[in-house]
Parts: C-alpha cells; sequence; structure tokens
C-alpha cells in the first residue's frame, strides 16, 4: 500500500464527518436546542462533504491499484 494524497483527504474528510456529528451534539446539548434550522444546515453540508469526501478517495484509492496491478 503506498501512502497518497488520497488517503490523506479520505483521513480528513472522516475528521470532517466525525466532527460535524460532534459539533452537532454539543452545541445541542450546550444550548438544549436540538432542533435548530442553522444547525442542520451546517451539520448537513459539513456531514455530506465528509461522506462524498470518504467516498470520492476511496474510488480513487481503487482506481490507483487497479492501475498498479
Amino acid at each position: 500500500m503506498k501512502f497518497t494524497g488520497n488517503y490523506v483527504i479520505q483521513y480528513l474528510s472522516f475528521a470532517l464527518l466525525l466532527g460535524s456529528v460532534a459539533f452537532y451534539v454539543g452545541w445541542s446539548i450546550a444550548y438544549g436546542d436540538w432542533y435548530d434550522i442553522g444547525l442542520y444546515s451546517l451539520s448537513v453540508i459539513l456531514i455530506l462533504f465528509g461522506i462524498l469526501g470518504i467516498a470520492l478517495s476511496h474510488y480513487r484509492i481503487k482506481q490507483e491499484e487497479s492501475e498498479i496491478h
């Protein structure tokens, strides 16, 4: 396994995904407001970028591995 930039993107996307969930839960606990539209809008965007980053980097890693073999 060769360590490339795609692995960095995958790890950062995973951190973004975990960070956005932690932000949502932390904000909701701190302010007691689980149904804030602003909180939803920011959290959903960050979660989607995390999921899409993981999926894209996973696809690119598989593509690189298939080119090597």
